[in-house]
């Protein structure tokens, strides 16, 4: 049974909230999942380094927060 996770983005500083969340068959899914997006934008917000640090926040259905990814290059 495939449950939806939501992945947030959050700095020191602000949240940046995922509405439509994605389907995964559990969590080790949902982190797969989560380390690809990791892997698309770590340029783009890591950027010259000197921003605040980024993490990945997911969180199950619920929103309980069941998996925490620092972002970086």
């Amino acid at each position: 049974m495939a449950a939806r996770f939501y992945f947030e983005i959050a700095n020191a500083e602000e949240t940046i909230r995922d509405l439509v969340g994605v389907e995964a068959a559990g969590l080790e899914e949902a982190l797969i999942e989560a380390r690809s997006v990791i892997a698309e934008m770590a340029e783009e917000i890591t950027g010259g380094g000197r921003e605040p640090l980024w993490t990945l926040l997911v969180r199950n259905e619920a929103g309980w927060l069941v998996g925490r990814l620092p972002i970086r290059k």
